[in-house]
């Protein structure tokens, strides 16, 4: 199997890769800052591995299928309080990595459940796009 982003053609981009964009480091930060960036990108990257070894296979409880939606959710932990999401679905030999959002561990309220749906519904999308245009991804890396 291989590993790949899915990339949108509208806007060009793989919404994945935007998102992880935030970790990425620069030299103006401090390096407590940079570790801690280090840290969830290698924890992320890990259980990327880990899926990779299973096959795409969603092995509970850091990976798991959706309910009501085709794509399988990673969970990593951004801090105490953030759950960060990454989302995937397998296709033939590929493993599309979709999108993701952070989830708080305590939220209320419907604005944030809302908010919550309508970023599933968008990576749903992407799965669809996918399925209709296998060809829209970057490798993984």
């Amino acid at each position: 199997m291989e590993v790949v982003y899915y990339k949108d053609k509208a806007s060009n981009c793989c919404p994945l890769k935007k998102y992880l964009d935030q970790y990425i480091k620069n030299d103006t930060e401090k390096p407590k800052e940079r570790n801690r960036k280090d840290k969830i990108l290698a924890e992320i990257s890990g259980k990327i591995q880990y899926v990779l070894q299973n096959n795409g296979n969603p092995i509970p409880p850091l990976i798991k299928k959706l309910s009501g939606y085709d794509y399988f959710e990673i969970r990593s932990k951004k801090n105490q309080n953030i759950l960060i999401r990454v989302f995937y679905f397998r296709h033939e030999d590929k493993i599309v990595l979709l999108n993701a959002l952070e989830k708080p561990d305590n939220y209320s309220g419907e604005r944030e459940d809302r908010k919550i749906e309508q970023e599933l519904e968008i990576t749903q999308g992407y799965l669809n796009k996918f399925k209709l245009n296998p060809k829209l991804y970057e490798k993984y890396e």
